[in-house]
């Protein structure tokens, strides 16, 4: 029981760190997308929309990193 107990907190312990990164990663998205809209209505949509697809393949990595950091974590659950 305590090898199992040890392994889940090594493992909440990763998540944490995952997702105390992935909250700055997100943060620094919200401006890149924002970047992507103010482009986009100041009449620079050929960059605006290279900046808006660049948050959101972000967005969509950041939201699988958790994914898969929450699996992991229940995986060693005790």
């Amino acid at each position: 029981m305590k090898a199992e107990k040890k392994e889940y907190n090594v493992a909440r312990q990763e998540y944490m760190e995952i997702t105390r990164r992935n909250r700055n990663i997100a943060k620094i998205d919200m401006l890149i997308l924002g970047t992507g809209l103010l482009l986009k209505y100041f009449d620079m949509a050929e960059i605006g929309k290279h900046f808006m697809w660049l948050g959101f393949i972000i967005l969509v990595y950041v939201f699988g990193s958790n994914m898969m950091a929450k699996s992991e974590l229940r995986k060693a659950q005790p």
